[in-house]
């Protein structure tokens, strides 16, 4: 989401708070479910919603993929990517 037009809008604060969902529903949530973030000093927000779960063949590594949806002053945009779940239960975004 960093690299979206509504994505560089976001403050230090926003940021954090939109990771820390989007990792927590990547590990967490049920495709379909969503988690939702906002920053009450900006009122900037978002709801990250993981959409798909595989198994990638060869390493067996689970990967997701999911939407982002942030909202700044009022406007929407969402973002889709895949992350993939690493040894250390931390997901990176590949996409």
């Amino acid at each position: 989401f960093a690299g979206s037009r509504l994505g560089k809008a976001l403050d230090d604060i926003d940021r954090l708070k939109a990771n820390q969902t989007q990792q927590s529903a990547l590990e967490n949530n049920k495709d379909g479910e969503s988690s939702t973030w906002k920053n009450p000093n900006t009122g900037n927000s978002g709801r990250v919603t993981p959409t798909q779960t595989t198994r990638k063949e060869g390493s067996g590594e689970f990967c997701r993929r999911y939407e982002h949806q942030i909202i700044v002053d009022g406007q929407k945009e969402i973002v889709k990517g895949t992350a993939c779940r690493k040894p250390d239960g931390t997901w990176r975004v590949i996409n």
